[in-house]
């Protein structure tokens, strides 16, 4: 198991903001609302994703309740819905979807992966694709990484153009370890955290972001990371961070 003293280590020197860096290169945004018109400012929501492919099958991985902010919205009226830069219908693309545990699962087609793939920007770059599924599971007192788009950091650049701010941890410690979620104690003073933007004041908006287990071989050393969930929710009473493990979803991404 590694310890705090280890986890800096790990990600201390050249290695740090890449490793701080790397669940972002897996997460997107999802945004919805009424469509943009001139002279009229945007009323936009928004949530993260996780990029994952499964058996070469790409799929994003978010909340239920994201989708259930969306069906609420498009109940008013006209309403869109984005994955980065593809415009999509994910009711129609649904492959699972559990309110009780808070999690959607939507398909694509590999051309909405290339357009929502941003190669080479470090955000959204590539869908990670396990080579084993599902993954392994994860402990108290393992360290967690994870990222997304914080509500806070987003801002209308423009009535057509949105930008969002992104935010990530190296190195969390999983406080309790349970049969479908982790729990994460939101320890700002321990985080291993060199974000692209302002520490928000709190991470609503990043439902749906990636979360990484840190492993280390005991052999060689070497750390990977394995993708293990998203983020669900966020306790700010506590500040405990939550995990809902994608090991509950089968080779098609549905409930196992």
């Amino acid at each position: 198991m590694i310890c705090m003293a280890e986890a800096k280590a790990i990600i201390a020197g050249t290695v740090e903001l890449e490793m701080e860096r790397y669940p972002l290169r897996s997460a997107s945004m999802a945004f919805f609302g009424s469509a943009p018109r001139d002279g009229v400012p945007q009323e936009m929501s928004s949530g993260s994703v996780s990029m994952l492919k499964i058996d070469d099958k790409p799929l994003i991985l978010t909340c239920s309740h994201v989708l259930r902010g969306y069906r609420e919205r498009l109940a008013e009226g006209e309403c869109i819905f984005q994955i980065g830069n593809c415009k999509l219908d994910p009711l129609s693309q649904l492959v699972e979807e559990s309110m009780a545990l808070d999690l959607a699962v939507i398909g694509l087609t590999n051309e909405q992966a290339l357009e929502i793939q941003k190669p080479g920007s470090g955000f959204g770059e590539f869908f990670v694709n396990p080579t084993v599924w599902p993954p392994a599971p994860v402990s108290e007192g393992d360290f967690v990484s994870f990222g997304g788009y914080p509500g806070e950091l987003r801002r209308a650049t423009s009535f057509n153009e949105l930008s969002f701010g992104s935010y990530s941890s190296g190195a969390s410690r999983v406080t309790a370890a349970h049969t479908d979620y982790l729990v994460c104690q939101f320890e700002r003073g321990h985080w291993i955290s060199h974000s692209f933007e302002p520490e928000p004041s709190n991470i609503r908006g990043m439902s749906g972001g990636p979360v990484f287990a840190i492993r280390q071989s005991g052999k060689t050393g070497i750390v990977t990371h394995e993708f293990i969930g998203i983020i669900y929710e966020f306790s700010e009473d506590y500040e405990l961070l939550y995990v809902r493990l994608a090991h509950v979803l089968d080779s098609n991404g549905r409930m196992a």
